[in-house]
């Protein structure tokens, strides 16, 4: 043990570099198999990449995916510092790599401070739960953020405040503010535990007046590059009033409705686990923690209803340097306990077992790589839709006006034109009432119709965008009219669609009263809905790659319906055993069933696509329609998923062929 010891303290800057490149490893290959794997489809890495390929191509700060400067969104002045590195390779992969080594390179500062005030194991020690935490993985994993490359400016602006070097701590702060304009209410909050402390003048002063003058002054250039001129992200705190003073006088004088929003489910469920990967142990010296508080309200205040989901996010990136100064000086207290009567001392054993079992027990159950682990050892069940939307993605051209949906968008970002296919639905920028309007060189679609079951579920939910909702298909349609886009390839729910190209491919075709349907006998199903037949379509069986099921769908409703119902193609054996099952917009979103007229007849083409694991054996195809709700929420290693809650089912199953 005293060997054990002598070793770790003999070595320790071997092991904490060690530690740091085994992370930066594992975690790269982690985001690139994410990658590949389409799991980036929360649009800020095809944003922020856009920003990074456009502003090397010399449109500084330069996107149309919200189609303004990017100065508009964040004040982040860091990135011109991370274009040379984004110049020698540009891709989305090397802003993950990027932000990898950020992350890991923050356990060195880490270890520097631990060090003043703790053993060097134990520093070490801290320096590896750092490198454990799950929400430093879980920020890694998140999509790409520029607030990660905050957090080394700060932990090294905290060892040189403990340091008590002005100089050095005022330029790591002027550096962290480089990084996003809400850096700044950390480093205000430096002037607050300054007071606290009971240092000089200028520690109090500089900070507090650094912090609060350069938030005002970030937030004056957001609002110039910003069509509406206001701080956009204000969205959240709208449930407190129309503008800022609004939203402060209603926090006062309407405080049953404050504390009955601070005191949610969600917002305590949210501080109770953001406090488990630390044992709870960081409350025994939670001085550290005023560095947090106006994040902190930032998060609770904040109007989505859903606070617990951050910690998923970058957003508890600002938590952790005050999260971690308040670990180390909890274990020194711990350490520093001599009397047998000291409680410190008396279960010094039990709370490092606290501890330790809320680190491990949280990388499990807050932290991304078990997900990552089940998705590596399962990816071969979807290898072929995979393959196809990397197929795909080869018919795009660099000059492209692309319009993406979510799993295609950080793949095309490296272009000048690139737009989201959600937003082309609304018809809506981000977080405002402006029109979202596309140009006409927007000259190809690229998406997974699998959108349109997400919209189905995300949009209705959502109060400022409930009626935008409705119009959703309109706008689709009508961009297809207007920019004269037309089906080149339809192969399971993937579209590719192009300008001037005609294929003969139809997604879905109203048919003339006089037009005949298929011979099978009309089902009738609940809700006034009429399945006609099918008959087999096999002029869309093109890609001979794969095993394809083409069948084209006929059906009508007699009344308007008030619910959009979805298809659900299932496989079964011999045996009625369920091989295979996966449900699909009906009509690709582009006409919900909300919008059928009574009495009119509608085909639908599909080409669906059987598993390579299935394809060789004997199966049955069965259809069937209902609805589905629920909310969209992120899967362990931050990808958006649908989370159902309920299923109505239209109808019984319906056999085809």
């Amino acid at each position: 043990m005293l060997k054990r010891a002598l070793f770790l303290n003999k070595n320790t800057g071997k092991i904490l570099w060690g530690g740091i490149i085994f992370y930066v490893i594992v975690f790269s290959l982690i985001c690139l198999f994410k990658y590949s794997q389409f799991g980036y489809n929360g649009l800020d890495l095809a944003i922020y990449n856009q920003v990074f390929f456009n502003s090397v191509h010399g449109h500084l700060f330069g996107f149309t995916i919200h189609p303004q400067s990017y100065l508009g969104d964040h004040f982040e002045l860091f990135i011109l510092a991370l274009l040379p590195f984004y110049y020698l390779w540009q891709s989305p992969i090397a802003l993950l790599i990027l932000q990898t080594i950020a992350l890991a390179v923050c356990a060195w500062p880490i270890f520097l401070i631990a060090k003043k005030f703790l053993t060097r194991n134990w520093a070490l020690l801290v320096a590896g739960i750092w490198l454990l935490n799950p929400f430093v993985q879980n920020i890694n994993l998140f999509e790409f953020h520029l607030l990660p490359f905050a957090l080394i400016f700060l932990f090294f602006a905290l060892y040189f405040y403990l340091e008590n070097k002005f100089r050095l701590f005022i330029v790591f702060i002027l550096l962290s503010l480089l990084v996003r304009e809400d850096v700044s209410l950390i480093a205000a909050m430096f002037g607050i535990l300054a007071l606290a402390e009971k240092r000089s003048f200028k520690w109090i002063f500089w900070p507090i007046v650094l912090g609060a003058g350069w938030f005002y002054l970030a937030i004056k250039i957001i609002g110039y590059f910003t069509p509406t001129g206001l701080y956009k992200f204000q969205y959240y705190y709208n449930w407190l009033g129309a503008t800022p003073f609004q939203m402060v006088l209603n926090f006062f004088i309407k405080p049953l409705n404050t504390l009955r929003h601070v005191f949610s489910i969600n917002n305590v469920l949210f501080t109770l686990l953001m406090f488990l990967p630390f044992g709870f142990g960081n409350l025994l010296k939670p001085k550290y923690l005023l560095l947090c508080l106006p994040v902190f309200l930032q998060i609770i205040l904040g109007g989505s209803g859903n606070s617990a989901v951050v910690l998923k996010l970058h957003y508890t990136s600002l938590f952790l340097p005050g999260f971690f100064m308040a670990l180390i000086f909890s274990l020194r207290k711990i350490q520093q306990a001599s009397s047998e009567k000291d409680f410190f001392k008396k279960y010094k054993d039990l709370i490092l077992i606290i501890i330790a079992s809320g680190a491990v027990y949280s990388l499990f159950t807050l932290g991304p790589l078990p997900t990552a682990v089940k998705k590596l050892f399962s990816q071969k069940s979807n290898q072929e839709l995979l393959s196809l939307k990397k197929e795909l993605l080869q018919e795009i051209k660099p000059t492209d006006g692309v319009v993406a949906g979510y799993d295609f968008l950080a793949f095309v970002s490296g272009g000048p034109e690139v737009y989201g296919l959600n937003y082309a639905f609304t018809g809506k920028k981000q977080l405002s009432r402006l029109n979202y309007n596309l140009p006409a060189s927007a000259n190809a679609i690229l998406a997974d119709t699998e959108d349109f079951l997400t919209y189905n579920i995300q949009l209705p939910n959502d109060r400022a965008l409930q009626s935008d909702y409705k119009n959703g298909d309109d706008n689709i349609r009508k961009l297809l009219a207007e920019n004269q886009l037309q089906t080149e390839k339809l192969i399971d729910s993937l579209v590719y669609l192009r300008k001037n190209e005609n294929t003969g491919m139809e997604m879905y075709r109203w048919l003339d009263p006089q037009e005949k349907y298929p011979r099978q006998k009309p089902i009738t199903l609940n809700n006034g809905l009429e399945f006609l037949g099918w008959e087999k379509s096999g002029f869309l069986s093109k890609n001979r790659n794969y095993k394809l099921l083409p069948v084209s769908l006929y059906f009508k409703t007699n009344k308007k319906l008030d619910e959009n119902f979805q298809l659900t193609l299932i496989l079964k054996n011999k045996n009625g055993e369920t091989l295979h099952q996966k449900m699909y917009a009906l009509a690709y979103g582009l006409y919900p069933t909300t919008e059928w007229q009574p009495g009119q007849a509608i085909k639908i083409n599909y080409n669906f696509l059987i598993p390579q694991n299935i394809a060789n054996q004997e199966y049955q195809p069965f259809i069937e329609l209902g609805s589905i709700k629920g909310f969209l929420t992120l899967d362990g290693w931050g990808s958006a998923i649908i989370e159902k809650t309920e299923e109505n089912k239209l109808s019984p199953q319906i056999p085809l062929f």
